[in-house]
This record gives C-alpha cells, structure tokens and sequence, in this order.
C-alpha cells in the first residue's frame, strides 16, 4: 500500500487538489459544485444591481417557472379553490399568461412602454420579457434602467397578485404603474450613481437621466 509513497522532511500540511496554488476557498467549490450543474439553461436574465435582491430573485426563479402560480400548484398537488387568474379572473394562471396573456398585466405594460417611451412590444414567452432592454438604444445604463424597471414591473404585478389572493385587495392598472415608479424611484436614487434623480423628471420619463 505504501510502495509509490514518497516520504519527505516537509511538515505535513493540507492541500486542495483542484486548485493550482493548493489552497482551499469557497469561490472554488462552488465552482466544483456548479460544474456541469446547469448545462442546457439557457438564461436571458441578467442580475440587476439597482435593484433589491428580493426583485432579482424573483425574476430569476420565474424565468424557470418556480413561482408558485395556481397551474404550478396544481401540478404539486396542492388542493386550490380556483385555477382563475387573480387579476383578470377571465383565464386559467400560469407564468406565461400571469405576466404576459393576462389583459390587466397587459394594461399595466402598456403604460409602462408609454412611460419609458419605447415602441409596445408583442411577448410570446417570458424570456421575451427579460430580452426588451435589448430593443433599446443608447449606452450601457439605458439599457440597465429598462432591464430593472422590466424586473420591477414583474415584481409589483406578483406582489398586487398575492395582494388578491391572500387579501383580496383590489388593485387598478394606474395603481400598479404608479407603485412602479415609486418602488424603481426609490432604487435607482439610494442603489446607483444617479443620486440627483428628481422625482418629477423621473416619472415623466425615467430614461432621461442618460441623455
């Protein structure tokens, strides 16, 4: 058993066989842990810094349908009331038409792409929601500014969802708008550069802070 064994006067110490100094750290087992983890997701979202990590997550686990919508519960086996859609109350809920084919939410993108100036866009698919900021020209933060109000719309629409279903409170698409451009209000003059933001500039149109 210890025939190919080398002795030596060296202290014994540890070693970390995967990393080319030897030394251990977290950064590389999670990179072990991660490895051929998450071959074939394809991911379009991309974390945000000016917003909360609560809005970052959310969006992330809905790009892989792990909210808990009333379809997704039915398919665990947890016994609902109802498979109507808490906004609408016209359709069956699930990911795609709670955030996409649903007419309140629609309504509330409507506004958002009047707010934001930009052309109304025709999503099929969720990821579609995350791929608008590519549409819009310009530099760098335009782009990051449309990527986090886009997240924070899809955060406001949950929360006025759960709003109904666990309160049965009642909301308007203009309500949900401006709740929009509170919340993104408050998050890109605490969390960015932009720290002279007015509020009346920002709600007349939020990307023109990069001009």
């Amino acid at each position: 058993m210890l025939l190919d064994f080398c002795f030596s006067d060296r202290e014994d110490s540890w070693e970390w066989v995967d990393s080319v100094d030897g030394r251990f750290s977290v950064a590389m087992c999670k990179k072990l842990l991660r490895l051929n983890r998450d071959q074939g997701r394809n991911q379009n979202m991309q974390w945000e810094s000016w917003v909360p990590n609560k809005v970052n997550l959310l969006v992330w686990r809905a790009e892989f349908a792990r909210i808990p919508t009333r379809d997704a519960l039915v398919q665990r086996r947890i016994p609902i009331p109802t498979m109507s859609c808490p906004l609408c109350e016209v359709d069956d809920e699930n990911l795609k038409h709670l955030f996409i084919g649903c007419g309140f939410a629609y309504g509330v993108w409507s506004f958002i792409c009047k707010w934001c100036k930009v052309d109304p866009f025709c999503a099929f698919d969720f990821k579609d929601l995350l791929l608008l900021c590519d549409n819009i020209g310009g530099n760098k933060w335009r782009k990051k500014i449309m990527r986090g109000i886009v997240m924070v719309t899809i955060w406001v629409l949950w929360k006025t969802r759960n709003a109904k279903v666990f309160q049965q409170k009642t909301s308007r698409v203009g309500e949900v708008v401006a709740e929009v451009k509170s919340f993104s209000f408050l998050w890109i003059k605490n969390r960015s550069k932009f720290k002279n933001v007015e509020w009346k500039d920002w709600s007349d149109f939020p990307l023109y802070i990069c001009n």
